[in-house]
């Protein structure tokens, strides 16, 4: 075979393979700058479990247990007044309009056991709080309770002039006034809004505080001072009126589902007499 033939075909083998080479290269290129880039592993934030709504609540709404439930949310996005836990939030009041999802902050509610300001919260517009003082045995035995639905008796001695029921008969002289005790019902169902009490330390010691702005006490290491009744401003009037008059108060307890009006009749003495058919002595 001539010499330069053989030259040529060399060359145009060895010029083949470039070729081949070339396309591979350039195939390979290709799909590399094809291909997606290597996302970096994501770095896993830290959570952390807050309050939010299962439901909207409106301004003044009392949040129970199933109103709120816990959700994660990144360390990042937790709010600094964040509620951490269900509890710290039952009883509370809603201050602000909340919708569903979103997240319960402190500045949200309002504490009702906070007299200083949050109690405000748990009276309506055309009522007055009232502080009324505990001095009655029920108080004295810790029995009522924040939210407890009660009724007010009352005794009361008034004197009152005789009256004259002799026909035509005309006297000059001043009557002497008769004392008279009534026992009565004042009001009927009012709802305890707060109590004030003084907690006794195991020291000995004793501070006041608002009945249960902090962990409740157990019933012997506590005292009642005071229950805030939220009234209509009238109502408040009378009961202070009868206060003022030196009425002996006792409170009693209903049922929480009580909503019933008593049909009761004021005690005197003309009514024991009658009910029991007492003898007066002659």
């Amino acid at each position: 075979m001539n010499r330069r033939v053989l030259i040529g075909i060399v060359i145009a083998i060895v010029g083949i393979g470039l070729i081949g080479l070339g396309i591979l290269a350039i195939n390979s290129v290709l799909r590399r700058s094809l291909q997606a880039p290597v996302q970096p592993t994501p770095v896993v934030e830290a959570t952390s479990n807050i309050l939010v709504t299962t439901r909207d609540l409106e301004m003044g709404n009392v949040i129970s247990r199933e109103d709120v439930k816990m959700m994660p949310v990144p360390v990042s996005l937790v709010p600094r007044d964040a509620m951490l836990s269900i509890e710290s939030a039952l009883g509370k009041i809603v201050m602000v309009h909340l919708v569903q999802g979103e997240m319960v902050l402190q500045h949200h509610l309002a504490d009702p056991t906070n007299i200083a300001h949050d109690i405000g919260y748990t009276i309506g517009d055309n009522q007055v709080l009232m502080a009324f003082p505990a001095g009655d045995l029920m108080s004295s035995l810790s029995i009522l309770q924040r939210g407890d639905n009660v009724d007010i008796f009352a005794t009361l001695t008034v004197e009152v002039s005789p009256t004259i029921t002799t026909p035509g008969v005309v006297t000059g002289e001043e009557q002497p006034k008769e004392s008279h005790t009534f026992t009565f019902d004042t009001f009927q169902r009012i709802q305890i809004s707060a109590i004030v009490a003084d907690v006794i330390t195991q020291g000995g010691s004793s501070s006041s505080v608002p009945g249960q702005a902090q962990p409740t006490p157990a019933p012997t290491s506590y005292k009642i001072r005071a229950y805030l009744f939220a009234l209509d401003a009238q109502d408040a009037l009378v009961l202070k009126n009868l206060r003022d008059a030196g009425a002996n108060f006792d409170i009693v307890l209903r049922s929480p589902t009580s909503n019933a009006l008593f049909d009761i009749s004021p005690v005197t003495e003309e009514y024991l007499v009658q009910r029991y058919n007492l003898q007066i002595p002659k």
